[in-house]
């Protein structure tokens, strides 16, 4: 089963990399981390991937402890493996729809851009708008350019930067924001 999340993981948590100290990690270096502490609660909302020494120092670090149990409500909260059903037709109601879409685009993002570093604007219309009806759906293009453009605004992760050639626009591409030091 872990096997089956590990693409999904690492897509909700932003890369392959311990979840507490951020070092990346290799497959062969992968630790699935418990936020319960529960071992035997093997939900995807309460694993993380960690190295071996942050595994290892967080049932005796309290610090770790909360940030755990944060994440945990947070993944619980978000809905992030599963869309609750509501009504009397098992329609799901149209905020859902949009918060489960928005992750979806999300994440096409992050695992898009972790790959290649820069992603086509139109490819990635294109393609969260079918992952967003593959999944849910649901998934014009216009919802998807506008979480998109959440995504990349200011103060997302992700900015969209324009390619110049003889004083034209050629290409509009998306990337993970600089951080300026």
């Amino acid at each position: 089963m872990k096997a089956d999340w590990l693409d999904t993981v690492i897509l909700r948590d932003e890369g392959r990399r311990c979840w507490y100290c951020k070092v990346s990690l290799s497959l062969s270096e992968i630790v699935w981390e418990h936020l319960d502490c529960n071992r035997e609660h093997n939900v995807i909302d309460n694993l993380v991937l960690a190295c071996i020494t942050c595994n290892n120092k967080k049932p005796h670090d309290f610090d770790m402890q909360i940030l755990a149990t944060e994440k945990l409500h947070d993944n619980e909260n978000r809905m992030y493996m599963r869309e609750k059903i509501q009504g009397k037709n098992n329609q799901s109601s149209e905020i859902e729809i949009n918060v489960s879409n928005f992750e979806i685009a999300k994440l096409w993002l992050i695992k898009e851009i972790d790959t290649h570093e820069l992603v086509e604007f139109s490819k990635a219309l294109d393609s969260i708008s079918y992952e967003c009806r593959n999944q849910t759906g649901h998934g014009s293009q216009q919802s998807v350019r506008n979480y998109i453009n959440t995504l990349t605004s200011e103060s997302a992760p992700f900015e969209i930067i324009k390619e110049y050639e003889d004083g034209k626009c050629f290409a509009k591409l998306i990337r993970r924001r600089k951080i300026e030091s």
